[in-house]
């Protein structure tokens, strides 16, 4: 399941990188990064940072989607 999430959150970002420009992306991968060391900093467990990147990836998604409509 990690997996999956971390392969349609790099997918996306690529694919709204090309679509829209890198403005949006940016600021979904600092996110990523931000949970990336954040959540072992606090002791949060490993699946708390899948959440929030599966959370991510469905937030890039829907903007992705929202974007190529357009």
């Amino acid at each position: 399941m990690g997996l999956i999430a971390l392969i349609a959150f790099w997918c996306l970002a690529i694919r709204l990188w090309m679509i829209d420009g890198p403005k949006i992306p940016l600021i979904f991968i600092a996110i990523w990064l931000v949970a990336l060391f954040a959540i072992p900093a606090l002791g949060w467990p490993g699946f708390v940072f899948l959440a929030v990147e599966a959370l991510l990836a469905a937030v890039l998604l829907i903007v992705e989607r929202c974007k190529s409509a357009l």
